[in-house]
């Protein structure tokens, strides 16, 4: 078995471990664990194998599309990292670390795309959020600027005083958190952080722990 004091030493070992998840128990797989492994030379394929029950094989050749990506906390240990696996009629399957495994997360995606590349298959390999997050997180900056700045503004309205230079450095500073909100939420709109297919292993590491 695999920990993250022996990440690197990829040769000697085959078997990583992650957590489970809704998408590999709905596979059949039980478990506070994963077991996966990457075998095979000519047909590669990736075994899945629940720490109670429970295993699944994927022909990488079958695979339609691979995606890392990192969700961003406020901390690197904070930041949330998994790899949604597609293939052609069959549900989506998404592989993420264990708590304290983060290093064999990494190294298990580089693995995957490292046979994808072997097989002529790299052009099926992507990084970052799926759009919907993506539009979502952008979604909920406008909301919360529009409803900053809608605040702000009932708040002068209704004073039953005469606006002081103090509502107005308040509703300043307000309505300028708003303008950075907006100006956000096209950042992370137009971010790198959107589905695109690598463009190497150094692209993809950017995303992985």
């Amino acid at each position: 078995m695999i920990d993250d004091d022996d990440w690197g030493k990829r040769d000697e070992f085959s078997t990583y471990r992650l957590g489970n998840c809704w998408s590999l128990r709905r596979a059949g797989l039980k478990g506070l664990r994963v077991e996966a492994k990457i075998v095979g030379d000519e047909a590669p394929h990736l075994i899945l194998t629940g720490s109670r029950r429970g295993r699944a094989e994927i022909s990488l050749a079958d695979i339609r599309r691979i995606r890392a990506g990192v969700d961003q906390g406020k901390s690197r240990s904070l930041d949330y990292y998994r790899c949604l696996i597609w293939r052609d009629g069959e549900r989506k399957l998404v592989l993420r670390p264990m708590s304290g495994g983060k290093l064999i997360y990494g190294q298990l995606v580089l693995h995957l795309a490292e046979e994808m590349k072997r097989i002529g298959h790299f052009d099926r390999v992507e990084r970052g959020l799926q759009r919907w997050e993506t539009a979502l997180y952008s979604l909920l900056m406008v909301v919360s600027a529009v409803f900053l700045g809608y605040v702000a503004y009932d708040t002068l309205q209704n004073l039953i005083r005469p606006i002081e230079a103090k509502d107005k450095i308040f509703a300043g500073i307000t309505w300028g958190f708003c303008a950075l909100l907006l100006v956000g939420s096209v950042a992370i709109w137009r971010d790198a952080n959107g589905p695109r297919p690598v463009r190497g292993f150094k692209d993809l590491e950017q995303v992985l722990p």
